[in-house]
């Protein structure tokens, strides 16, 4: 596409803007975290079963997540040149559009 050249899609201002967000969000989520209350905890145990079974975070989680990204990516990627092929002075606003959106159903099919 490029002649073989490697040049990168998003200028500096998008990435900056980008990382800045989304490594400072959970940050601020571990600020204001608080530690559940002893009564909650011993009045709903099947919430915490999982956690106390060491299954959320393993090998296979980490797996799953890293096929996802990739996933996700490549699709990002791949349907932003082939769907708007006669746009691609737009590639750019198209593809981080689409990056960030699925950024927020990320999350929101994560948080529980």
């Amino acid at each position: 596409m490029f002649y073989f050249v490697s040049i990168p899609i998003y200028n500096g201002f998008l990435m900056l803007g980008y990382s800045t967000v989304y490594t400072s969000l959970p940050v601020f989520s571990l600020v204001f975290d608080e530690d559940a209350d002893v009564m909650s905890i011993l009045s709903f145990p099947p919430l915490y079963k999982t956690l106390q079974k060491g299954r959320s975070m393993n090998i296979k989680t980490f797996c799953i997540w890293l096929w996802k990204s990739i996933f996700q990516g490549t699709c990002i990627l791949m349907m932003g040149l082939f769907m708007f092929r006669d746009s691609f002075a737009n590639i750019v606003m198209i593809t981080f559009t689409a990056l960030i959106l699925i950024e927020i159903l990320n999350v929101y099919t994560q948080v529980s």
